[in-house]
């Protein structure tokens, strides 16, 4: 006789019993209701919130100095000057107290000036590299060395300003201390970058977009830089939100890091056609071939002679380390130092292992390569307005 088949069992009555799916879909469903809620009324966040003062303007262009913290002496500061990309706002430097290059920099005793660039209209689109280095940059060291009262500055180079960066301090060495450049493109050939393998996909010309378009618009940069990770960007983050919507710390930075995100600006078409095809297309600036309108000396990188730092994150996947750190095997000093980080492209300046471990380690080695003022007081550039500045 063959055996009767086992009959399941009843469903439990009454409440669901922890782990079921009548749970599960309760507990998503709770997380949903609080998400529309943050989506219809999220709480106010500020960012940029560092007070500084605005002691030069350009254009569009302000140059930043941020006021000395009460716990921190006057005399002998070491004169820094930030110089950031061209793409989304400066403020991911300052993005929130505790989380801020700018306040890191300052609570260790350093004279922290920031490059502001402002947003470019149709009376900029025809700027091209040139206009920035020995144009904006030039104008911005020379006002941070007369509002400082010193002859040479520290300076420090993110992202694309890296490349500014590096660029400037070949032309003009004499003006600095330092040279420090953080996640900067400089050797451009490398296929660990998405954006170096788009660049010489077939066809690709990136002159005719800068024809098409006058000025970059933001969705465009903001479109190929989804496409980098476009798992965490369109899905992963928000699940991690949806994980974390009783943490209010949690999702103050989390919407601060989208009100950046979100924060781009356009750029010159020129200044963007040519960073294409010079840089990701040909790399010309480590082989020494990359020359600047109206210059026909190309600019060589042999002729930084001053002490270059690199900073680096080991998961940057827009910039990887070995495009920054390869610098190094091509500027004229001897005294050069690397600094690098686990972490992405944005987490160097945002997160807070990197304001524990990187940036006390930076601000040292700018210290020790400080050359004390001789007891001069600082001096005043005529063109220098002092201004309350306030950022976006």
């Amino acid at each position: 006789m063959a055996a009767r088949a086992a009959t399941p069992s009843s469903p439990p009555e009454g409440p669901a019993a922890p782990g079921t799916p009548i749970e599960a879909f309760v507990e998503f469903s709770m997380k949903l209701r609080k998400a529309w809620e943050l989506a219809l009324f999220p709480p106010s966040v500020k960012v940029g919130q560092t007070p500084s003062d605005v002691v030069y303007r350009q254009g569009r262009m302000r140059l930043l100095h941020y006021r000395r913290p009460s716990t921190v002496e006057a005399r002998d500061r070491p004169p820094v000057l930030c110089v950031y990309a061209l793409i989304n706002k400066p403020y991911i430097m300052d993005l929130q107290p505790g989380l801020s290059v700018v306040e890191s920099l300052l609570a260790r005793g350093l004279d922290v000036y920031l490059v502001d660039w402002g947003t470019p209209t149709v009376l900029d689109q025809d700027l091209r590299i040139h206009d920035y280095v020995n144009g904006y940059v030039d104008a911005a060291v020379r006002a941070t060395r007369d509002t400082a009262g010193v002859d040479t500055i520290h300076m420090l180079g993110y992202c694309m300003g890296g490349t500014f960066a590096a660029m400037y301090a070949a032309r003009h060495p004499e003006t600095l201390t330092t040279l420090s450049l953080m996640a900067a493109p400089i050797d451009f050939d490398t296929d660990r970058s998405f954006l170096n393998v788009w660049a010489h996909a077939p066809g690709f010309d990136a002159w005719k977009i800068a024809r098409t378009f006058g000025l970059i618009p933001p969705e465009f940069f903001n479109s190929a830089f989804a496409m980098l990770d476009p798992l965490r960007t369109n899905y992963l983050k928000f699940l991690t939100l949806l994980d974390r919507l009783d943490d209010r710390a949690f999702i103050e930075n989390f919407l601060r890091m989208e009100m950046w995100n979100n924060d781009g600006i356009p750029m010159a078409g020129p200044t963007y056609a040519e960073f294409i095809d010079k840089g990701y297309q040909r790399n010309l600036l480590t082989q020494g071939s990359w020359t600047l309108d109206g210059d026909d000396r190309p600019v060589d990188l042999h002729e930084i002679d001053v002490p270059v730092a690199t900073v680096v994150g080991l998961t940057d996947n827009l910039v990887p380390a070995e495009s920054t750190e390869r610098v190094l095997d091509h500027v004229g000093s001897s005294d050069t130092q690397r600094f690098e980080h686990p972490s992405g492209h944005i987490g160097l300046s945002t997160s807070r292992r990197a304001h524990l471990e990187l940036w006390p380690r930076f601000a040292e080695w700018v210290r020790s390569h400080h050359r004390p003022r001789a007891g001069a007081p600082p001096r005043r550039s005529p063109r220098t307005a002092r201004t309350r500045g306030e950022h976006p």
